[in-house]
């Protein structure tokens, strides 16, 4: 493995891209539509919200927020409208932007002026003989950010953005750095690595209103006692408890049936068990299945359909070696109970809910949960097929000659979220960063959330994904 082609790219990360403000926020002409002003922008033959997106320097995000029927497509003509005032506004952004009463609540004491900026510590590895995949995962996450940063640079708002390679420092190496680099210590943000030790040097380090990002360790627990911590992954229990809230929601009517194997791991039943729990609170007993090894016909034949009943059908476990055990069954057994329902109009339904491992689900059993129709909850929604997903690949290539790495969640798209959601938020926020936000800012790949928990803040938002047929995925933000 060889950085060689980035060497130019990695000079960068030596200094800072600064995100200048424009004059005015968007080069558009401005019209009144029930007595408030727009900038507006006609769609031309051939445009597409890509190209719009392009052309006008935001995201299609903020094109959708404005004007969500553009979410079905535009056509020449068609006309797109941004709010003035909130374009306007962001026109008056500068690094030297005093916190809002709302940011402020965030920002109490510090002991200096935090900068409109945001500083990536990562292990880039780019002083290694042989970098690891660590160190590749860094930098595409680095690269993504940079695209974001680009696509989001002629909109208005001074940011900088700065970065270093903390590959092989010791805790106490990091501390001194982050002391001693004015850039470092005066940051809005720090987006810090999935290190442990790291991590939590940056967070005791970091000065009172600089807040530490995590969004590479899915486990730290650093937000119960550090006010400066921002978990972007939610916390196990919180994401059971978003998960089963879907599942009541998106099932209602519907009686759990948890598939157990006697002889198999279970390696889910912390979740079913909470799961249970749940569903007893409110009066409903859930039905257990147990097999042995393999899941045979005669075990759902104990399921009750004639009088209309529904029921999701909720594994023990989520590895795919354990849903080839009992996938094929199930399949069977809910494609006979909806032919039958439709021909006696009985209403009776299966359906089958699982778990954020099946998103990399690959192949034959990928194919099986199209089939199945199955839902899932998980931190992240990769649309390899989407839109937007094509776009950020087709960047990605463009910019540096390869394609991202592929990873789960995929680093790259991942750096491209996170950096959009802090410009975006640090530029609503007058040059200050605040965790409170109206709605979940929802990615390409990732949403973020952030509520109070501990002493710090923990994401509060997950994905929950519908396979379709036809090889098509559904995602709502939970």
């Amino acid at each position: 493995m060889t950085y060689a082609p980035y060497k130019k790219l990695m000079l960068i990360l030596t200094a800072f891209i600064m995100l200048a403000g424009q004059a005015w926020a968007l080069d558009l002409p401005v019209k009144r539509i029930k007595g408030k002003q727009y900038y507006y922008h006609k769609v031309k033959k051939g445009e597409s919200l890509y190209g719009v997106s392009k052309h006008l320097g935001i995201s299609i995000d903020e094109i959708l927020e404005s004007n969500p029927e553009a979410a079905n497509g535009i056509g020449k003509g068609d006309i797109l409208v941004f709010p003035f005032e909130r374009y306007t506004v962001l026109a008056k952004d500068s690094i030297d932007s005093e916190p809002t009463a709302e940011a402020a609540e965030d920002t109490i004491a510090e002991a200096t002026p935090r900068r409109a900026s945001i500083a990536i510590l990562l292990p880039f590895g780019l002083h290694a003989s042989e970098p690891t995949r660590t160190n590749a995962l860094a930098l595409d996450f680095y690269k993504g950010a940079l695209i974001a940063a680009d696509s989001l640079s002629k909109t208005t708002g001074h940011i900088e953005i700065i970065s270093r390679d903390i590959d092989g420092l010791t805790p106490q190496a990091v501390r001194d750095m982050i002391t001693s680099d004015t850039l470092l210590n005066t940051a809005s943000v720090i987006i810090g690595p999935e290190d442990a030790a790291a991590l939590t040097a940056i967070a005791e380090t970091a000065p009172e209103g600089t807040y530490v990002l995590n969004v590479l360790n899915t486990r730290d627990s650093l937000y119960l006692s550090d006010s400066n911590v921002l978990q972007a992954n939610v916390p196990q229990r919180q994401m059971y408890r978003l998960a089963v809230d879907a599942l009541m929601h998106d099932y209602d009517g519907y009686r759990p049936v948890i598939l157990h194997n006697a002889a198999g791991r279970n390696d889910r039943e912390a979740f079913t068990a909470y799961l249970k729990e749940r569903y007893r609170r409110q009066g409903t007993e859930p039905i257990v299945i147990e097999y042995q090894t393999n899941l045979i016909s005669a075990d759902m034949e104990a399921l009750p359909v004639a009088a209309g009943e529904k029921y999701v059908v909720i594994p023990s476990d989520g590895s795919v070696s354990e849903f080839n055990r009992f996938s094929h069954v199930l399949r069977s057994f809910r494609d006979r109970v909806r032919i039958q329902a439709e021909e006696d109009g009985s209403g009776a339904a299966i359906e089958v809910f699982g778990y954020p491992d099946w998103t990399a689900f690959r192949g034959e059993a990928q194919d099986m949960l199209h089939r199945l129709g199955a839902t899932v909850y998980s931190r992240f929604f990769d649309d390899f097929n989407g839109f937007s997903a094509k776009t950020i690949e087709e960047d990605f290539r463009h910019w540096y000659g390869t394609s991202m790495i592929t990873s789960i969640p995929t680093s790259g798209v991942l750096g491209f979220d996170t950096m959009n959601y802090l410009i975006k938020n640090i530029r609503q926020h007058q040059g200050v960063y605040s965790p409170k936000s109206v709605l979940p800012y929802s990615g390409i790949q990732s949403t973020f959330d952030f509520v109070r928990s501990g002493e710090g803040y923990v994401n509060n938002s997950i994905y929950i994904i519908t396979y379709l047929a036809g090889g098509r995925l559904s995602a709502r933000v939970q």
